[in-house]
């Protein structure tokens, strides 16, 4: 599909409106939600552009917690049909009348609501969430482009024949990594229509790691942080087992760690030596971001990631990271430069630790290099940038 033209009439004598898109609004604290949240802010710094946000359903919300969206906010709850999208969804004949269906479903949403005149729609998720079919359906209603921030991780999850449909209808798809754009590609997306895009850290700047080490016990003990999902995917289960070996030869060494699930694994790491590990549960942003302050190393070792936000995060505190064998998260961390790759192997996680541990200049010529590579390529700034020439607001 060709890139839908700029009309000079949209854009003269008004603000231009991005309406950011996605399932639910984005009041979590995990990286996609906050990208959203941050990127309505970064849009509206310039003073030319108006930010809204729309959702097919509420979601869970910011249950305990005071997030808020920087513009106002539209809940269609349109997902009703969900199971029976999901049906249609598994076969390849019936995706035009899932589109066709999605599409009247909004549109019906859309009659009973008021929303600017829009100029983008910008929407974050995959063909599997369906509401991308309802608010791709709104935006060529309004003669808007249609862009997608997808998060794929090739061959997990995002590049189903639902998710690719999509694809093919937006006017650009945003890729976390050349990994992902190439097998994107392959798979028949248009060249033309690919933005490569990474993502700047959003965790809270500044914090004080002395302090979070005299808070939790840890004093001047070694520390390596791991933040994420635990399971198999993100190396969880592989780190556990790899600390038993790093506390052969650091024995004072603590892990910490942050993040849901990992109930299957607490009889593993239940059995390491009492006091080599701080759980930290999930955190919020500042327990996080003390996290990051305090640690010697984070260590990420996970098998798929799209881009792996986090690493840019510990780098803008001057961390050097350990990254697994995902190719997104390999392309990013440049070994024996800003960090070093390993498998999914206790033992070569182990190792990969001891290293940094045992080289304390290597440690930090590496955390150096992190963060300069970070304030040069992942700010917001370059961020923005990139979405606005996607976007065709200008720069």
């Amino acid at each position: 599909m060709s890139t839908l033209p700029e009309d000079p009439a949209k854009v003269a004598g008004r603000k231009k409106h991005l309406l950011i898109a996605s399932r639910d609004l984005p009041l979590n604290t995990g990286g996609i939600a906050s990208y959203q949240r941050q990127l309505g802010e970064e849009m509206a710094k310039s003073g030319d552009v108006s930010v809204g946000f729309l959702a097919a359903e509420a979601g869970p919300g910011a249950i305990g917690r005071s997030i808020h969206l920087p513009g106002p906010s539209t809940v269609l709850d349109v997902l009703q049909d969900r199971k029976a999208w999901m049906r249609l969804a598994s076969r390849l004949v019936l995706h035009p009348l899932l589109q066709k269906w999605i599409a009247a479903r909004f549109r019906r949403a859309f009659n009973a609501v008021a929303i600017p005149p829009t100029d983008v729609v910008h929407f974050v998720g995959t063909g599997w969430d369906f509401a991308g079919f309802g608010f791709h359906h709104f935006a060529r209603m309004q003669g808007a482009r249609f862009t997608v921030w997808p998060a794929v991780h090739p061959g997990e999850w995002g590049d189903d024949r639902i998710d690719l449909r999509l694809y093919f209808l937006a006017d650009a798809v945003f890729c976390q990594s050349h990994f992902e754009a190439n097998h994107l590609r392959k798979l028949g997306l248009e060249r033309e229509k690919i933005v490569h895009c990474g993502l700047p850290p959003m965790c809270l700047p500044g914090r004080d790691g002395m302090a979070f080490r005299e808070q939790h016990g840890i004093g001047e003990r070694p520390a390596v942080l791991f933040l994420g999902r635990r399971d198999e995917g993100k190396g969880y289960p592989a780190l556990i087992g790899a600390w038993r070996h790093v506390l052969l030869q650091h024995p004072d060494a603590c892990l910490i760690l942050s993040g849901p699930g990992g109930s299957e694994y607490e009889t593993q790491r239940d059995s390491l030596p009492a006091g080599s590990v701080l759980d930290l549960g999930v955190a919020d942003e500042e327990v996080k971001a003390g996290a990051l302050a305090a640690c010697d190393i984070f260590c990420l070792p996970s098998a798929h990631e799209s881009f792996g936000i986090v690493f840019a995060e510990a780098w803008s505190y001057g961390k050097p990271v350990i990254c697994g064998p995902a190719p997104a998260s390999r392309e990013w961390v440049r070994d024996g430069g800003t960090g070093l790759h390993t498998d999914q192997n206790p033992d070569s996680i182990a190792g990969a630790i001891h290293r940094l541990l045992f080289d304390k200049s290597l440690s930090a010529s590496m955390g150096d290099a992190g963060r300069k590579f970070q304030r040069s390529e992942l700010t917001w700034e370059s961020i923005a940038k990139i979405h606005r020439e996607a976007f065709r607001f200008g720069t």
